[in-house]
């Protein structure tokens, strides 16, 4: 029985390892590969073309990393001529026919990106844990474990705790998913701005009033809209200057807010975790 018992584990490390080399298992891989290949390059194709922020993303060379261990989510950063112009985040749901389907969760437009390894923890035990704004390295070799912003690599104090996450939540009705196309743009911030330029968000905080999509929408130019989120339990608060707006298949609405280049993300994303502040000398129009 002793003898037996010793095997047991060798054995099922075996079975696992012939049902990973079998033709079916790796025709399987291949098939998904290829989908998934397939569905980031459509994506972006679209954006080259429907939005002159990402021309440069026209026969680009893209690089395919997972974040996470069983989380069902790629980073895809993007490069031209071996500079870095932009990224996608790339979720996999199922869908109601049981086969999975490919959402896009967020992108991004510029040479810096999310879990850029320029900022990454020389720790070896640096998990990227992804989810939107909140998105950020997790230490866990420390006795106390640590973030570190995706975006920025700072490092936030050892008592900061993650929310549960956000975006995970979303169901694919919210999110662009295999096939969809961009459809329409519209620029409210030509180029990057502090949204300390100009401050009467500040004064909106406690007492901001709901800005629908339709609202964003008709927004002009002339009138700056920030984008507030408070994140880890409200220890931090994260503004964001929103810059454009993207609608795929004319109902999946994207915001781009400007955070070191554009960086979308789904508006019903946005809605859950931010408010929106339009400045105090207009008002959003119905």
């Amino acid at each position: 029985m002793h003898v037996t018992r010793r095997f047991v584990p060798f054995f099922s490390i075996l079975l696992s390892l012939l049902i990973f080399l079998s033709p079916a298992y790796a025709e399987e891989e291949k098939n998904w590969t290829k989908q998934f290949q397939t569905q980031i390059h459509s994506w972006i194709d679209t954006l080259a073309l429907r939005d002159a922020e990402f021309k440069q993303w026209k026969n680009a060379k893209t690089d395919v990393q997972t974040l996470g261990a069983n989380q069902h989510q790629w980073l895809v950063s993007i490069t031209q001529s071996g500079k870095q112009v932009g990224y996608l985040v790339v979720g996999e749901l199922p869908s109601p026919k049981g086969a999975e389907k490919f959402v896009l969760l967020e992108y991004g437009v510029g040479e810096y990106i999310l879990f850029d390894d320029a900022f990454a923890p020389r720790e070896i035990a640096a998990e990227p844990v992804y989810d939107g704004f909140a998105s950020h390295w997790l230490l866990t070799q420390n006795p106390a474990s640590q973030m570190v912003n995706a975006k920025t690599g700072e490092s936030y104090p050892a008592d900061f705790t993650a929310n549960d996450p956000v975006m995970n939540t979303l169901s694919a009705d919210e999110l662009v998913h295999d096939g969809e196309r961009l459809t329409q743009t519209r620029v409210l911030k030509q180029n990057e701005g502090s949204p300390f330029d100009q401050i009467s968000w500040v004064h909106d905080l406690y007492d901001a009033t709901d800005v629908t999509w339709s609202q964003l929408w008709q927004q002009k130019e002339s009138d700056p809209i920030t984008l507030t989120v408070p994140m880890h339990h409200s220890q931090v608060l994260a503004p964001f200057v929103v810059g454009s707006l993207h609608l795929w298949n004319d109902q999946y609405a994207y915001v781009g807010v400007w955070d070191e280049g554009l960086r979308f993300v789904p508006y019903s994303y946005a809605h859950k975790v931010g408010h929106f502040h339009v400045n105090e000398t207009s008002s959003p129009s119905e």
